[in-house]
């Protein structure tokens, strides 16, 4: 009965003799093989590059080049493809040579035609489960192509592939353009803060991935030569392959939603009309400040301001004329401040300035100075605004609330002052300016 394995292999008979030679033909033929004839090793090894078949047959004593010489030659194209020889020699010199060359099996002649099928036919099961990983193992190549996440895998030490999607992005024409340009994995990556960066060790860095219980990082990656502005964002998930000391690594691209959270993050702590910190954020550097005062005995004051008849500026002009000017105050603050102070909108037309590495008299003369700014600044439509001052130092007793409430009671005294002042609160009792 015939087998079916048969029908989808192709051999390559390698035999000097005309008469075994075509005898094996008319054999192979009745069983609807499909046969490459070769009267020598050089003949058989042109065949081979040309047609590569399935299953290599060869003579070893022959003209032009012999068997074991042509069999290395066709090892060195293909390393897998099953050789089998027949020869009438059966010295352990000759056997050690054939299994050098990675010689498969071995059948003396006279060739008993039946004997060398069962042969093929055992080789050809192994050919055909390697054919149909080949099949499957370059589909799913095809279907990891379409991908548009960037799909990697690596052995741990060096990638064995990338996704077209991936290589795009790295601006690489192929796995060993990838190599050229990047040496390794790691290399694409960039160090930023809350991102997954475990150093230049790629066998470190995938073991860190792949055996932490968090199954998914953050990471950056920026292509080679690429500007700040190409750097994207991604969830890497890293997975082992059953079975294999292979890794499959997946890049989902979250830029957006890493600008969204950015955005987000700016949103949270900023005042939407005049750009500077939010009341919440003010509360949030204030806590660090004094943690850091703490610690190091440092100076620290507060200035708070508030614009005066505020009110009066929306009834009168309306509350666009009121936002523009809460908007210049902001910008005559800036300029009248530090780098290192802080500034935020305490609410309304409410102002605080914190000033690390400053005293009661420094914070005092400063307030001072923008009240003179403000007060001689022609703002638009209304002309006129002025703003009062509380201002106080942060004592070793204090909390961060009787902090800010020394600084309240200053500001409230310079209203009651009448206004466009500033006051200083000291142990009780206040400094005024005017």
């Amino acid at each position: 009965m015939q087998d079916d394995r048969f029908l989808h292999i192709s051999i390559l008979y390698v035999e000097d003799e005309p008469a075994i030679r075509e005898g094996l033909q008319r054999f192979f033929q009745r069983r609807s093989g499909t046969i490459y004839l070769a009267a020598n090793g050089q003949e058989g090894l042109e065949l081979f590059e040309k047609h590569r078949p399935d299953i290599v047959v060869t003579d070893i004593r022959m003209p032009v080049m012999d068997g074991l010489t042509m069999s290395r030659k066709i090892k060195e194209l293909s390393p897998d493809i099953p050789i089998v020889i027949t020869t009438g020699h059966n010295d352990e010199e000759f056997l050690l040579k054939a299994i050098d060359v990675g010689v498969d099996k071995y059948i003396k002649k006279p060739v008993d035609f039946r004997d060398l099928m069962k042969v093929i036919l055992n080789l050809s099961s192994a050919v055909l489960y390697r054919r149909q990983l080949e099949q499957q193992n370059k589909f799913l190549r095809e279907v990891m192509d379409l991908n548009p996440n960037f799909l990697a895998t690596t052995d741990g030490s060096t990638c064995t592939y990338i996704n077209d999607s991936f290589l795009s992005f790295l601006r690489c024409t192929g796995l060993e353009d990838f190599r050229l340009r990047y040496g390794s994995l790691e290399n694409v990556f960039v160090t930023k803060d809350d991102s997954f960066y475990a150093g230049k060790n790629i066998s470190e860095w995938i073991a860190t991935a792949a055996d932490d219980r968090q199954t998914s990082r953050i990471v950056v990656m920026k292509p080679d030569s690429g500007a700040e502005d190409d750097e994207t964002t991604f969830i890497l998930t890293v997975r082992h392959v059953p079975g294999k000391r292979e890794y499959l690594l997946s890049f989902a691209d979250v830029t957006h939603l890493e600008m969204e959270k950015q955005l987000y993050m700016i949103l949270s702590m900023q005042d939407p009309l005049t750009k500077v910190y939010n009341r919440k954020k003010f509360f949030d550097e204030l806590e660090k400040e004094v943690e850091r005062v703490q610690r190091y005995q440092q100076k620290l004051s507060l200035i708070m301001m508030d614009a005066d008849y505020f009110k009066n500026i929306n009834d009168i002009y309306g509350h666009s004329v009121g936002d523009k000017v809460l908007i210049n105050l902001t910008d005559l603050i800036r300029k009248g401040i530090r780098k290192t102070d802080i500034l935020a909108r305490y609410g309304g037309e409410e102002f605080a300035v914190l000033m690390p590495g400053t005293d009661v008299e420094g914070a005092f003369e400063i307030a001072d100075r923008l009240r003179n700014s403000i007060a001689s600044y022609d703002f638009p439509v209304c002309k006129e605004v002025t703003c009062s001052f509380g201002v106080a130092e942060f004592a070793e007793t204090d909390t961060i609330d009787s902090f800010v409430q020394k600084a309240d009671i200053a500001l409230y005294e310079a209203k009651s002052k009448g206004r466009n002042n500033a006051q200083v609160f000291e142990g009780g009792s206040f400094k005024c300016s005017m």
